[in-house]
């Protein structure tokens, strides 16, 4: 018999005390965010920006007006910019990817287009993505959102013990590897793809402790998350996908619809992201940075 997901929406609650307009899209995770001006945010802004942020998982922060290097600047006030493998970033803005897809283009395949979090076979693995709306589709094109707390919460807790004794191997491989052959099919966009991938494979926890939040997290992904170290695939493929059902459960998800001059924000150490492909023959272009993370650090028995 199926499972039967479910989650309250006290999992999504905007802080009474806020000075920012926060209003929750979902029971799960996510929220918009109005009346915030990102190129003029004074230090309390920033610091209530990133408590809804820790809060609600990912912020769509409506009515901007950024150019590409006031995204810079906005991502520079979460940390350090995060190091961009496998698709090459704007020629005068090394840390900023231009994510462009054409009306014209010959395939409906998209940058990004499965599940995942970002880059997570780094060493340090980011811990915010910012994605910036500058031309968006009247419709299509949303983009999904899964809190990753919420699937490692459902677990039962003699499974949650066991994970917490495992490492996931991450590899770009899928992604990026010799068999990539999706990439030919994104013609505006620069991916380095094709060869050998292993000296990126790494292994990290499966459960993870958030460093700002102390909450544990799930964190695996079907885009990246390739086995479990010391396991056979048969054994590790069941387990996987087992988790992967858990995660993408509606009931833990958010869908973010775009509008012109919309900044998402999305802290990867506990969200997956899944742009979803429904505006082939519409142009779409955005802008994307990311902060650098930590070493992703083992969850432990509360």
């Amino acid at each position: 018999m199926p499972e039967f997901f479910y989650t309250t929406a006290q999992n999504n609650q905007p802080r009474a005390e806020s000075q920012l307009d926060v209003r929750p899209v979902c029971g799960a995770l996510g929220a918009d965010v109005y009346g915030l001006d990102l190129k003029s945010l004074d230090p309390n802004g920033q610091m209530a920006l990133r408590q809804a942020l820790l809060d609600h998982q990912v912020l769509f922060i409506r009515e901007q007006d950024l150019s590409v290097q006031d995204l810079e600047r906005v991502t520079l006030r979460f940390g350090e910019f995060g190091i961009e493998p496998y698709v090459k970033p704007m020629p005068e803005h090394p840390h900023v990817v231009h994510v462009r897809k054409e009306a014209g283009e010959g395939t409906p395949v998209v940058f990004g287009g499965a599940w995942h979090s970002d880059w997570s076979f780094q060493q340090q693995p980011p811990a915010f993505t910012l994605l910036y709306g500058h031309d968006v589709p009247s419709h299509g094109g949303d983009t999904l959102y899964n809190n990753m707390y919420l699937a490692c919460e459902w677990l039962s807790p003699a499974m949650r013990n066991m994970l917490r004794t495992l490492n996931a191997v991450h590899s770009p491989e899928f992604g990026y590897g010799p068999n990539s052959r999706h990439n030919a099919g994104l013609e505006s966009m620069q991916i380095v793809w094709g060869s050998n991938v292993d000296h990126d494979v790494r292994c990290h926890p499966l459960i993870t402790h958030h460093p700002e939040t102390g909450r544990e997290v799930l964190f695996a992904n079907p885009a990246y998350t390739l086995g479990i170290e010391g396991m056979k695939p048969e054994e590790s493929r069941p387990l996987l996908d087992y988790l992967f059902s858990v995660a993408t459960a509606p009931a833990f998800s958010c869908r973010m619809r775009w509008t012109p001059g919309t900044l998402a924000i999305w802290d990867n150490r506990c969200v997956w992201h899944q742009p979803v492909s429904d505006y082939f023959g519409a142009r779409r272009e955005m802008f994307r940075t990311t902060v650098k993370g930590s070493v992703p650090e083992r969850g432990t028995t509360p």
